[in-house]
C-alpha cells in the first residue's frame, strides 16, 4: 500500500524564482500545499540563469519559507528546464544490413544509440523522441517483426546549451538540495494541458511567459517540433515604459488594466484619457498602439514556427501562460494571420489547493509547477539532520574545558601549557618554601588553597 509523499517543484523564471510543495496521495491525487515566489532581477534572462550566486541566494529563500510555514525540511527538488536556447534539431540515422531480416530492438536501441552521438557545438541532448521509421519504403512507429535489409530511424532531438543544466546544477549545490530529477518544462506542460485526442489530432501549444514564449506541436501523439521565441509580455512593459517615459511598475499595471492586443479601429469609440500621474494623462489610443505593436510582433513569430504545420492542426492552437491573459490574444491572432482554431486554456480545476494557501487555482503561472508535482515520485522531506558541532545533551560534557586544572580529580581537564610550564624547584626555591613553612601560610597561599579545595569538592560531587 502506498505512502503521501510531499513533493517540491522549482521554477526558474525570467522574472522570479518560485517553489510549490505539494502532498500526492497513493491513489496519485495531489493537495498543493504551499506556494513561494522571489523576484530575481538581473539573474535569470530568458529562463538561462546568468548570476549564479544571487540565484541561489532566491532559492535558498523561497525553500526556508516552505520550511518554515510548511514544518518541514527540503532536501530534495524537481526543477524545470526551459530557455532560450531549448529546441528541437531532426537527425536520420540509416542501417544496411547483409540480408533481409526481421528487424528486431537490438537494431532499434543501435539505431537510437548512433543518434545519441550525433555532435551538436556547444550544446547537449537533454531528451529524444522518435518520429517514425522507415523500413524499405514504408513508414512506420513500429518497425520490429518486419522483414528488411535496411532501416532509416528518424528522431527529433531536443537539444539546449551546455551551461543551462551546468548552472542550474550549480545553483542546486549551492543552496544544499538534491536534484530529484531535470523536467523539460514545455513536454511536461503540454501533458498536464493538452489532451491526448487533441496531441493525435495535431494541436500546438503556445505558452507565453515574460521574455520567451514557447512552441510545442504535436501530430500522432507525438511531438513534432519545439521552438522558444525570445520575446515575451515583459517586452511589451518594457516598450511601454521606454516610449512613455515612465517607471516599470507603472507600466504593468497599465498594461494588466488598460492593455488589449488588438483593437478594431472601424467600431472604436472616441479615445478615452488616462490618468497616470498628478499631472500627467495619456490618451488611451496612444497605450493600445504600443501594446499591439509588440504584440504583432510576437505573434508572428509564432506564426512563423506553426504555420508549416497549420494544415495538420486539427485541434488548432491553445495559448497559456501569464502573458496570455491579456484582452484579445485570440482575435488578434485570427485578425493577423487569418487562422481561426484558436483558444486560451487555463490550468485544469482538478487540481486540489489547500484552504490556507490563497492562490488563484485558474491562473496560468502555476500550471508547470503542478505539472511537475504531479509527476514527481520522491519524497523531498525529511526530517532535519543535527548539524556539526552544535550541543549533544545526550552526550557527558566535561567539566572546565579548555581551563587551566585546579585538580587531578576525574572529569577535570589538564591544560597541557600549563603542564608543559611546571619544572623541578632549584635548591633556592626549596631553602625558600622552608622558610614559608616556618612562618605559616601567607594570603596568597591561602587563597591558593582555597581554589583547589573548591575545584576538589566540585570533583567530587560529580
Amino acid at each position: 500500500m502506498g505512502v503521501e509523499k510531499n513533493i517540491v517543484a522549482i521554477e526558474l523564471g525570467s522574472s522570479s524564482v518560485r517553489a510549490m510543495i505539494g502532498k500526492k496521495r497513493p491513489d496519485g491525487s495531489l493537495q498543493v500545499l504551499g506556494f513561494e515566489k522571489e523576484s530575481t532581477p538581473d539573474s535569470i534572462r530568458k529562463g538561462v540563469v546568468y548570476n549564479i550566486d544571487k540565484t541561489i541566494q532566491t532559492i535558498a529563500t523561497v525553500i526556508k519559507r516552505i520550511e518554515e510555514r510548511q514544518k518541514v525540511y527540503v532536501h530534495k527538488v524537481y526543477v524545470g528546464v526551459t530557455g532560450q536556447s531549448l529546441r528541437t534539431v531532426g537527425n536520420t540515422v540509416c542501417r544496411q544490413l547483409d540480408t533481409k531480416v526481421a528487424i528486431s530492438e537490438d537494431i532499434i536501441d543501435g539505431l537510437k544509440d548512433d543518434n545519441r552521438l550525433q555532435p551538436y557545438a556547444g550544446s547537449e541532448i537533454l531528451d529524444v523522441v522518435t518520429q517514425e521509421y522507415r523500413v524499405g519504403t514504408h513508414m512506420t512507429t513500429e518497425p520490429v517483426g518486419i522483414m528488411s535489409d535496411r532501416i532509416e530511424g528518424c528522431f527529433k532531438n531536443i537539444i539546449a546549451r551546455k551551461t543551462l543544466c551546468e548552472n542550474l546544477r550549480h545553483c542546486l549545490e549551492g543552496a544544499k538540495l538534491e536534484k530529484a530529477d531535470f523536467f523539460i518544462s514545455p513536454l511536461l506542460l503540454s501533458g498536464y494541458l493538452l489532451t491526448d485526442p487533441e496531441k493525435r489530432s495535431g494541436c500546438a501549444l503556445v505558452d507565453f511567459g515574460a521574455e520567451t514564449t514557447t512552441v510545442a506541436i504535436y501530430e500522432k501523439n507525438i511531438l513534432r517540433h519545439l521552438a522558444v521565441i525570445p520575446l515575451g509580455g515583459n517586452n511589451i512593459t518594457a516598450d511601454i515604459a521606454s516610449i512613455l517615459h515612465i517607471e516599470q511598475e507603472e507600466a504593468e499595471m497599465l498594461k494588466r488594466t488598460h492593455g488589449s492586443a488588438y483593437t478594431d479601429e472601424a467600431g472604436s469609440e472616441e479615445s478615452q484619457t488616462i490618468h497616470i500621474s498628478i499631472d500627467r494623462n495619456i490618451e488611451e489610443k496612444q497605450l493600445l498602439g504600443i501594446i499591439e505593436a509588440r504584440q504583432q510582433e510576437i505573434l508572428s513569430n509564432v506564426w512563423e514556427q506553426v504555420k508549416n504545420y497549420s494544415n495538420r492542426l486539427l485541434s488548432g492552437i491553445v495559448f497559456t501562460g501569464g502573458a496570455a491573459n491579456i484582452h484579445n490574444l485570440e482575435k488578434a491572432f485570427i485578425q493577423y494571420h487569418h487562422f481561426d482554431k484558436v483558444k486560451t486554456r487555463m490550468m485544469p480545476a482538478t487540481t486540489e489547493f489547500t484552504t490556507s494557501l490563497k492562490l488563484d487555482p485558474q491562473t496560468n503561472t502555476l500550471a508547470t509547477l503542478v505539472a511537475m508535482l504531479r509527476r514527481g515520485e520522491e519524497e523531498c522531506t525529511s526530517e532535519r539532520p543535527a548539524e556539526p558541532g552544535l550541543f549533544d545533551p545526550t552526550k557527558e560534557e566535561p567539566i572546565f574545558t579548555g581551563l587551566p586544572s585546579f585538580g587531578t580529580g576525574e572529569g577535570v581537564v589538564k591544560d597541557p601549557k600549563v603542564e608543559e610550564a611546571q619544572t623541578v624547584p632549584t635548591a633556592e626555591e626549596e631553602e625558600e618554601e622552608k622558610v614559608v613553612e616556618k612562618k605559616g601560610p601567607s594570603r596568597f597561599s591561602r587563597v591558593g588553597k582555597w581554589f583547589k579545595d573548591l575545584a576538589s569538592d566540585l570533583v567530587e560531587e560529580k
